[in-house]
């Protein structure tokens, strides 16, 4: 008798399939591929889903800001005991606001833009446009305006704001109260 040792043949205990009876490391590629596609097709359907959500959060916070504004010129008007302007140009889709320097009379006024994020020219949204403006001219800023006193009042004006979406807004002012109200159709 000899003392070697009997090596088992290589493939004992398989029954012909490669890692039988060993449990399974991962997914097969056939199924990471199945998910990527379901994923993809879930992902697709959502997106236009939250794009009209968004735009319509953007339109919304445009309008917030208008009115904001109108409040905040009442309110300095007011507060500074002189003469405000809020500028609306239907052409460039643009607001600002402007408080009175000096007055010689009621025609010569000199009138410079607020220090305040409200005298920076504001863009509406593109989903938002001034369809229709009810307010005095200014020649020389080649806008319509609105005059807020420091008495509270306010010109009388209103202003037709058209939404992409076919919905419309009427921001109508109402002079010796300075009364606002704020319309959506």
């Amino acid at each position: 008798m000899s003392n070697r040792l009997r090596s088992a043949p290589a493939f004992a205990g398989m029954t012909g399939c490669r890692g039988a009876g060993r449990a399974r490391a991962g997914f097969t590629l056939m199924e990471l591929i199945v998910v990527l596609v379901i994923i993809s097709i879930m992902s697709a359907a959502v997106v236009p889903v939250f794009r009209g959500t968004f735009e319509s959060v953007e339109s919304d916070h445009t309008l917030r800001d208008l009115i904001a504004t109108i409040k905040y010129a009442q309110e300095r008007a007011v507060t500074d005991c002189r003469e405000y302007r809020l500028y609306l140009s239907p052409k460039t889709n643009e607001y600002w606001l402007m408080s009175l320097v000096w007055s010689r009379g009621k025609k010569n006024k000199k009138f410079i833009p607020v220090e305040e994020r409200q005298g920076d020219r504001m863009v509406l949204s593109k989903r938002i446009e001034i369809q229709r403006l009810t307010a005095k001219k200014d020649r020389k800023q080649k806008a319509s305006y609105i005059a807020f006193y420091p008495s509270g009042a306010c010109d009388h004006a209103s202003i037709t704001l058209a939404r992409e979406n076919g919905k419309h807004m009427k921001i109508e002012l109402r002079g010796a109260l300075g009364e606002l109200k704020v319309e959506t159709k």
